[in-house]
């Protein structure tokens, strides 16, 4: 399996407390990488009890498995199934 070589380069988008996570996961673990349960593409990186909210660069998707931006195709992020399958 090849990724791409930007796979790791995510952008901050905003900065939560750990109660905000969109499903209430919490922020315990220090470097732990949270996937957003309503967007493939975003995910948080838990820092003290902080939750940076990332998003992946265009086209990739998070990686719950492998912790990383990812081709759609080899992310089988639970969330993207989800939307193809409704869509």
């Amino acid at each position: 399996m090849c990724l791409p070589a930007y796979a790791a380069s995510a952008q901050t988008v905003s900065v939560s407390p750990a109660a905000d996570l969109a499903d209430g996961s919490p922020c315990e673990a220090h470097g732990a990488l949270l996937p957003d349960p309503n967007d493939p593409t975003i995910f948080f990186h838990c820092a003290w009890g902080v939750a940076y909210m990332k998003k992946c660069p265009d086209p990739l998707h998070f990686n719950p498995v492998l912790a990383v931006c990812d081709w759609p195709e080899n992310a089988d992020n639970p969330v993207a199934r989800t939307r193809s399958d409704v869509s």
